[in-house]
């Protein structure tokens, strides 16, 4: 099946979350903090980086290679972000889409790749599994 809209449903490979680091202003951090139930300090301590001074604004910190939040799932090409339902702004803002390298980057832990005519391309059972994905992402 070809895609031929550049645009393209998140697939949670995880790859922008790896690259990129959230910077967000303190009152966003203050009300993410509270949603998980967890103290400013302990917040700080556990889920900031401790290299940004954090005077208007933080950043998240990374472990293992990416954000904090992200969650590998057992199909080890998917994450998932923990707060999903209350994330950073910067986060709801990104949008996935086929002329982004992340996205390209994704597509490649599925065997897929971008073509000339910026369609999706790979082997059809490739294409068949990565659809099924997509489909079952934006069913829940």
């Amino acid at each position: 099946m070809e895609r031929d809209n550049p645009a393209l449903t998140c697939f949670c490979c995880g790859v922008c979350c790896s690259k990129y680091q959230v910077q967000m202003p303190l009152e966003e951090a203050h009300r993410i903090a509270a949603t998980l139930g967890i103290g400013w300090e302990e917040f700080q301590r556990e889920y900031l980086d401790p290299a940004w001074p954090g005077v208007r604004t933080v950043l998240v910190r990374h472990a293992g290679g990416h954000c904090l939040f992200l969650e590998r799932q057992p199909d080890e090409r998917v994450f998932f972000c923990r707060i999903q339902a209350f994330k950073p702004a910067s986060c709801i803002e990104w949008q996935a889409d086929l002329s982004k390298q992340d996205c390209r980057e994704g597509l490649a832990s599925w065997h897929l790749c971008v073509g000339a005519t910026g369609c999706i391309e790979g082997a059809p059972s490739d294409i068949e599994e990565f659809d099924a994905l997509i489909d079952a992402l934006t069913r829940s």
